[in-house]
């Protein structure tokens, strides 16, 4: 968040009126798409004291059996403020953990994603989540008491790859495959996608997969496109082929590739590659990580 702001040239988005912008602007240049609390700023600033306005940083993970956000507050929140806040919202404290009762005032998406939080001081974060139980699982991954995704290789070799992204977005290789996959359209467009395959090279499964966006102008940003395989010598092989693919017609879509993309570079860094575009970003938006991209798809 911090570097969104900056990239929009809020400042500390003290007032109503920047936060305003923090919130549309972000919402419209594809910043904030990853973000569950985004599209709240004001009205998280008016109940709780801070927002996305006041944060270094905001993750959301979500899996099979539930989710949670972890995000670090910056220096000019008081966390004191923040427990009094609780407080006053009607949130009752059970050791480290703050629930919701009916007593608050907090409805809609945000009762959802913010029904009980934790607040660890020494590192400045809050951990939010719809239920206790996965707040005090993310708390022991935070003491170090439980891995966290980023002991497996895979994961953290493709997050490394989208390092210094203003948003990311890390999937998991089946959902992964199956946000990117051609499978549900018809007939004729699955045709076009295997006649591409055929001439780029045969697609490989991702074991992760990731994605990233700058922003570095008002009229330009960089999009990154990262994917984790078995081995160097696969990422090196499917590297070629989706650079063959990352031009010509966009297939499942309307017009080319390079309408909005324009791939500016690529790389191997141990089983993981990458592809840098430059983006037009009045052109589509890509952060929602759904819908056919054959570049960085998986075999059907």
């Amino acid at each position: 968040w911090s570097a969104i702001r900056d990239a929009l040239d809020l400042g500390d988005a003290s007032t109503p009126g920047v936060r305003a912008a923090l919130n549309d602007d972000a919402s419209l240049r594809d910043l904030s798409t990853r973000s569950v609390i985004g599209r709240s700023v004001e009205e998280m600033h008016q109940s709780f004291g801070w927002s996305a306005a006041d944060l270094d940083w905001e993750v959301y993970g979500q899996a099979g059996d539930g989710a949670a956000m972890v995000a670090r507050f910056d220096d000019s929140i008081s966390l004191s403020d923040v427990r009094g806040t609780l407080r006053t919202l009607g949130y009752k404290q059970d050791g480290p953990v703050w629930n919701s009762t009916s007593s608050s005032p907090i409805t809609g998406e945000l009762a959802a994603t913010l029904a009980s939080l934790a607040i660890v001081p020494g590192k400045r974060l809050v951990v939010a989540a719809g239920r206790e139980t996965y707040v005090r699982t993310v708390l022991q991954v935070i003491d170090r008491d439980d891995p966290s995704l980023l002991t497996v290789r895979s994961a953290a070799d493709v997050a490394k790859a989208l390092t210094g992204t203003d948003a990311a977005l890390l999937q998991s290789g089946p959902v992964a495959c199956d946000a990117t996959s051609l499978k549900k359209l018809p007939a004729d467009v699955q045709a076009q996608a295997d006649a591409a395959i055929a001439r780029a090279g045969d697609l490989a499964e991702v074991d992760f997969a990731g994605r990233g966006i700058v922003d570095t102008s008002t009229n330009q940003q960089e999009v990154r496109f990262a994917m984790g395989f078995d081995s160097p010598s696969q990422a090196a092989a499917q590297l070629m082929a989706r650079r063959a693919l990352a031009s010509g017609p966009l297939i499942g879509g309307n017009g080319r590739i390079e309408d909005s993309l324009q791939l500016a570079g690529s790389r191997i860094e141990g089983s993981t590659a990458s592809l840098r575009f430059d983006h037009d970003p009045a052109s589509s938006a890509y952060m929602t990580g759904a819908g056919p991209l054959l570049f960085a798809s998986c075999p059907d």
